[in-house]
């Protein structure tokens, strides 16, 4: 009786969280003085948001929650960057946007994947002056 009640209340605190969380900034992104968390849903075969906009040399952390059936990656190929998510999984990881202005291409690398719609775009935009 004792641990029914535990996970009840474990449950209601679990989806008190996940409401929080969802209210927050849009583009699925927080910034903070040491760079900026974004967080990316992949399914078949898509990427939500699939636009990131960054600032030169700005670090980035990805949450890549994979909502699909089949693994999903997240690959920035210019900066060396992967992650890989099974199905029903949430990885993190972290780099830093490219110094140098412009679009760099997000895809899935998985054979087929990008090709039938898995593609996003980091934009890193030119320092104001």
């Amino acid at each position: 009786m004792l641990s029914r009640k535990i996970g009840y209340v474990l449950g209601v605190l679990l989806l008190g969280a996940l409401a929080i969380s969802a209210c927050g900034p849009g583009g699925g992104g927080t910034t903070s003085g040491t760079g900026q968390t974004v967080s990316v849903e992949a399914g078949e075969f898509y990427y939500k948001p699939d636009l990131i906009n960054a600032k030169p040399g700005e670090p980035i952390t990805v949450s890549f929650k994979n909502a699909g059936t089949v693994e999903h990656t997240f690959v920035i190929k210019d900066l060396n960057f992967k992650l890989v998510a099974q199905p029903g999984q949430t990885v993190r990881g972290t780099f830093t946007a490219p110094t140098t202005p412009g679009a760099y291409e997000i895809h899935c690398d998985i054979a087929g994947h990008t090709e039938a719609g898995m593609q996003a775009k980091l934009t890193v935009a030119a320092p104001s002056n």
